[in-house]
């Protein structure tokens, strides 16, 4: 982790800096919660391969929930699911993190390697920030414009789910982000056998439109 990187961990200045990106904690809560809600409720019948996927998918679907009523909009282009900003100025990811999520003061990384998807979406936060670092060999990596991809990061311990919503720099070349630019470090949900309950975000009603099929 650079030493210069900034870190917000107080909650006033987390409030701050999500406000002026257009974020409030709770959808971002409100995605964490149902992606470990997911994980406890598998069980050793399950297939154990599913079980990440499927928490990752309510997390992605939680986070939309919360954000598409406030103008965000889905992007799933080459199947990397995105929730992107109204004005298209920047995106969020969603990933497992590994045991540094949360903790100001530790380094952190994605916990599985990433793709081709990953390495575009760094390439572009490089060009964006004007940076001059070094890019994964992998092909059709390319530096084009294109929205700032801010990463979900969450990871459950024991103790509790910790997460932090951070900007990525540098991807090695076997799929880790080894460098951030930014960390912003949310409130953990404590795992102390009590429920964690999840309430539906509330926004504005959606009109659907819905036809029979021909």
């Amino acid at each position: 982790m650079v030493a210069s990187l900034p870190v917000y961990v107080d909650a006033d200045d987390v409030g701050g800096r999500l406000a002026s990106m257009g974020l409030t904690v709770e959808p971002l809560a409100h995605a964490a919660r149902r992606w470990y809600l997911s994980w406890v409720s598998f069980t050793a019948n399950h297939p154990p391969f599913a079980i990440g996927i499927a928490a990752w998918m309510e997390a992605v679907a939680a986070l939309r929930e919360g954000l598409l009523p406030l103008g965000w909009t889905r992007s799933d282009e080459k199947n990397y699911a995105l929730v992107v900003h109204p004005d298209g100025s920047m995106a969020i990811n969603i990933a497992s993190g590994d045991a540094g999520t949360g903790i100001p003061t530790a380094s952190v990384s994605n916990r599985a390697p990433k793709g081709v998807s990953t390495a575009d979406a760094i390439s572009v936060n490089q060009v964006q920030l004007e940076l001059d670092l070094p890019l994964p060999d992998m092909p059709h990596v390319r530096g084009d414009e294109g929205p700032l991809t801010w990463f979900l990061l969450l990871h459950r311990s024991n103790e509790e789910v910790r997460c932090e919503l951070s900007l990525p720099s540098q991807l090695s070349s076997d799929g880790r982000i080894t460098r951030w630019q930014e960390r912003i470090m949310l409130p953990s949900i404590p795992l102390d056998g009590a429920d964690v309950e999840v309430v539906t975000p509330q926004g504005p009603d959606l009109d659907i439109d819905v036809k029979r099929k021909a």
